[in-house]
């Protein structure tokens, strides 16, 4: 028979430098929370986050009350752990002011970097705490598991977020469409959008079901950590939480096009009422299943590690110690990363003198309304004119969008989330893979700078884009704002100077560059653009 592992060490017995690591982690927490605050508050994917600290608590509580702790036996392993973890948590610190300086404090991945350095940081903390010359708290899932739900404290980073949303519309719409049809209801899908008899019902980013992932998840975390015991049924909760979110808001996409189906509206009421029914009902039934594999376990085996003395300082306390205390210094130095901050005054040029006048036997007309897109888009200085050579599917069409912002008014990746390649497929258009994404394009007898290339498809029509990106009057590079690792390229080499102006140009057809450049228009447009830096 086993003896019984000793009880945590009382607060009050704890030597200095814990209580230290207490006040620092406990600070790091609040800190990231005040940051999240504004969207927990405001982003419905991210709603569990109010309730994170309180969740994460109460997870710390039961592991201190838990009759058989284990903790972790004095050696290099424990220690090499905790600098681990530390210096991952101060490399993800690092990349988050990296970040916020490019892209703000508000952007998702300064947020998600945060957080991710909160959840190493606490985790080097969990590792100080859970060695046995200490005994603050046991080394169980239920204290790993408080550390980790803070890594859902945030918002995925936009590349993560946008491949998950796209993946998880698509297949919600394919499935509900083909539920429909087996029902004998007439359905058809064109991209996220389902073609009803009496009207068409569009699967958005919030019907996606990463709302219910994400909240499903945190809750079968939680859940596996307060009321299972053993490894296979935690297991079990956890993956069969994101499982039954993703099937529960398939239901609530149904019921919403079957509704939408009879005639009935379901703006408003009908959506808000479904989707906090699917999460409440989803968390009930993760609740009774977590419930119904605590009845059935047996008794967990108790711990046999007794502490030799009462708790003391340890060299993994003073690592913790020091990463609380370097990152407290960069906070303190580097953590002002504001988004858009005011730079020197520019005059915003004329964009619509910028533009030609269309040709002989050519219409055009000035796209109405692109003012609704300047709160996202962070900039009024927005102008898009069409040119047609005749009406019908084969006349030449030619799309010409300007748009500029002053300094500090974006940062360059926030100019870069709005390319063609993030919005285009948001409308139907399907990006066709071209030999070269990237050309030198000539035009009135001189070769531009290096533009990004794109084809597009919808429909059985296929439509040419070329852009460009200015940056202080030089084209830049374009770098995908959804990867992480180009992002901070992009932030190292453009956050730390000093803002400039920016300027936006988009040309699409259908037609090739060689029939493009040959049109008197856009020899004009170029020539116009030329002072600018194109």
């Amino acid at each position: 028979m086993s003896n019984p592992a000793a009880p945590c060490t009382p607060l009050r017995g704890l030597p200095w430098i814990a209580w230290a690591n207490l006040v620092g982690l406990g600070s790091a927490a609040l800190g990231v929370s005040a940051l999240l605050w504004p969207q927990w508050c405001h982003d419905e994917n991210l709603t569990h986050g109010l309730l994170l600290p309180l969740l994460s608590l109460i997870l710390l509580f039961e592991a201190r009350r838990d009759p058989a702790p284990r903790f972790l036996a004095p050696g290099a392993g424990t220690l090499a752990a905790c600098l681990v973890l530390a210096a991952v948590g101060l490399c993800f610190g690092l990349a988050a002011v990296v970040y916020a300086e490019e892209l703000g404090w508000t952007h998702a991945t300064a947020e998600f970097m945060a957080a991710m350095g909160l959840v190493c940081v606490l985790g080097a903390g969990l590792v100080a705490g859970a060695d046995g010359r200490v005994a603050l708290v046991p080394f169980s899932w239920a204290s790993v598991a408080a550390c980790l739900l803070w890594g859902f404290a945030s918002p995925p980073p936009p590349g993560t977020y946008a491949r998950l949303s796209s993946f998880l519309q698509g297949g919600v719409t394919h499935g509900v469409v083909r539920t429909l049809v087996a029902a004998g209801i007439a359905a058809h899908r064109d991209g996220n959008v389902i073609e009803l008899a009496r009207t068409n019902v569009g699967v958005s980013e919030a019907c996606s079901g990463v709302r219910s992932l994400i909240s499903c998840t945190v809750a079968g975390l939680f859940l596996s950590a307060l009321l299972v015991r053993k490894p296979a049924g935690r297991a079990l909760v956890i993956v069969l939480s994101p499982l039954l979110g993703l099937a529960m808001n398939f239901v609530r996409s149904l019921v919403l096009t079957l509704v939408a189906n009879a005639g009935v509206g379901i703006e408003g009421a009908w959506h808000d009422l479904t989707g906090a029914s699917i999460i409440v009902v989803t968390t009930l039934l993760l609740a009774a299943t977590a419930f119904g594999v605590n009845r059935w376990e047996g008794p967990e085996a108790e711990g046999t590690w007794i502490p030799a003395a009462p708790a003391r300082s340890t060299p993994a306390q003073g690592v913790v110690a020091s990463a609380l205390a370097l990152a407290l210094c960069g906070a303190l130095l580097f953590g002002r990363g504001a988004p858009g901050s005011a730079g020197p005054e520019s005059v915003e040029p004329d964009l619509v003198a910028l533009l030609p006048q269309a040709p002989e036997g050519w219409v055009a007309r000035t796209t109405p309304g692109l003012e609704q897109y300047s709160d996202v888009l962070k900039t009024r200085a927005l102008v898009e004119r069409v040119y047609m050579s005749g009406v019908g599917p084969g006349a030449e069409h030619l799309v010409v969008y300007l748009a500029h912002w002053k300094p500090g008014q974006a940062s360059v990746s926030e100019v870069d989330l709005h390319t063609p390649d993030a919005c285009w497929p948001g409308t139907g258009w399907e990006p066709v893979a071209a030999r070269s994404t990237r050309a030198s394009l000539p035009v009135g007898g001189r070769v531009l700078p290096p533009s990004e290339c794109r084809l597009f498809a919808h429909g059985g029509l296929e439509t040419h884009v070329w852009f460009w990106h200015l940056y202080g009057g030089r084209p830049i590079p374009f770098v995908d704002p959804r990867s992480a690792l180009r992002l901070l390229r992009l932030a190292l080499r453009y956050g730390f100077k000093g803002p400039s102006d920016q300027l936006f140009v988009c040309v699409s057809s259908n037609r090739t560059w060689d029939e493009v450049a040959a049109e008197p228009a856009v020899q004009k447009l170029f020539e116009n653009l030329r002072p600018m830096g194109l």
